[in-house]
């Protein structure tokens, strides 16, 4: 006699409320308002201690992180392919508002998903957004200065000890940390920024990496390998890659993972405070 097949519906305590239309926007999930509001002062908890540590004045509440959800909502470029994950979106949202800055700098733009995080953040700082090619944007307003150029060509410069830069563009974490240090940038986000187990997910990392060069790792003439979409890719290490940059960082972080809150997707980005 065969045996009976197992059910799993009849012994879980999961209930199905029916299908649901495949192409409509849903959010990662939802829960009932006490529930959420505990579960996002979680949250809450894990930016003040990242902002603690990273000796950024802990000036968010709960409301900053609502607030950022709803702006996602908003966002006409969110979740498209290439642009910002959006657990980093989250991040930059939660960085503006506590460090005020009065300039932010964003280099690689693409559809301008991040970007529209960044200016709704706080409309007061002056936005820089470069790129080399801004057909793609979804976003655009004239709250914002659109260079269609390298920002390592660029004069723009901090003018305050809290103006802010990300970098999205896949260029060398290193040259972007001494062009940011020569012009007066004190706090950096810098994505695309793997370890070497997290390469692999990458064919234009921004090698040397934030986290391939904190620790000293690398010394001249190491070499990495990784496959990535059945291509063999390599790296091969030296210092003149760096830029000096070690020399110019006061401290460095990775960006936490939040995904277990969230339900979106994280990165491989650090927060980079320089001298």
């Amino acid at each position: 006699m065969a045996p009976a097949q197992f059910d799993m519906s009849s012994t879980s305590l999961v209930e199905s409320l029916g299908p649901v239309d495949a192409d409509a926007a849903a959010e990662p999930y939802q829960a009932t308002p006490a529930l959420m509001l505990r579960h996002l002062d979680e949250l809450l908890g894990v930016v003040r201690g990242f902002l603690s540590d990273a000796g950024i004045p802990v000036n968010v509440g709960v409301g900053d992180v609502y607030a950022y959800f709803e702006v996602k909502r908003r966002n006409p470029a969110y979740g498209q392919n290439w642009t910002t994950p959006g657990n980093l979106s989250f991040w930059l949202f939660q960085l503006v508002r506590a460090l005020q800055p009065q300039v932010i700098v964003e280099s690689g733009v693409l559809r301008g998903s991040s970007l529209f995080s960044l200016r709704c953040a706080s409309p007061t700082p002056k936005i820089y957004a470069f790129d080399l090619d801004f057909s793609n944007l979804a976003f655009r307003t004239d709250t914002i200065d659109y260079r269609e150029h390298d920002w390592g060509t660029d004069d723009v410069r901090a003018v305050s000890p809290t103006d802010f830069c990300y970098f999205n563009d896949h260029i060398n974490n290193c040259l972007r940390i001494r062009q940011c240090y020569d012009r007066g940038f004190k706090h950096l986000v810098l994505d695309d920024s793997p370890n070497l187990g997290e390469l692999q997910a990458y064919r234009y990392p921004a090698i040397p990496t934030v986290s391939m060069i904190a620790g000293d790792k690398l010394k001249d003439g190491d070499a990495v390998e990784w496959i990535w979409q059945g291509e063999r890719l390599r790296y091969t290490f030296s210092t003149e890659h760096t830029f000096g940059a070690k020399a110019l960082i006061d401290h460095c972080h990775p960006i936490p993972r939040i995904h277990p809150w969230t339900g979106l997707p994280d990165s491989h980005a650090y927060y980079v405070k320089l001298k």
